[in-house]
C-alpha cells in the first residue's frame, strides 16, 4: 500500500490461514496527539511554569511571561506544521522516504521558532532595563 514504508505495522495471526494487519501512519497519529495536547493544553492550562505539563525548557520557564509565550506559540506552530506536512503526504507531494523526517522537523522547527523568540525577547527587555 502507498503508506507501507512510513506506517508501523503490527500483524498477528487470527487463525491458520488469515492475517491482519494494522497500519499506524505516524505523521497523522502525531497530528492527532498534537492536536489532543492542544485542546487539553487551553482547558487545562497551568498559569506558572511546571515540570509536568507544556513546553519546557530554561527559557520557558524562566518568567510566567515567558512560560505562556511559549505555551501558545509551540502548540500553534506544531499543529500548523505538523498539519502542512500531513496534507502535502496525502496529496502525494512529499516523497514516502522524507515524510517521517518531515514529521520530525515540524517539532524541531516549532521549537526553534518558539527559542529564537524568547531569546530575542528577553533581549529587547534585558537592553530596555
Amino acid at each position: 500500500s502507498m503508506y507501507s514504508s512510513l506506517a508501523a505495522s503490527l500483524t498477528y495471526p487470527t487463525n491458520r490461514t488469515r492475517k491482519v494487519v494494522i497500519s499506524i501512519d505516524i505523521g497523522l497519529l502525531l497530528l492527532i496527539f498534537t492536536g489532543i495536547f492542544f485542546i487539553v493544553f487551553w482547558c487545562f492550562y497551568r498559569e506558572e511554569p511546571n515540570y509536568v505539563f507544556g513546553f519546557r525548557t530554561k527559557r520557558s520557564t524562566a518568567s510566567v511571561s515567558n512560560w505562556r509565550f511559549a505555551q501558545q506559540w509551540f502548540s500553534l506552530l506544531a499543529m500548523l506544521f505538523l498539519g502542512g506536512v500531513v496534507l502535502l503526504q496525502r496529496n502525494e507531494l512529499i516523497a514516502e522516504a522524507f515524510y517521517q523526517v518531515a514529521v520530525f522537523g515540524c517539532y524541531l522547527l516549532a521549537a526553534l521558532l518558539v527559542e529564537t523568540a524568547l531569546y530575542l525577547k528577553d533581549s529587547r527587555t534585558s537592553t530596555k532595563k
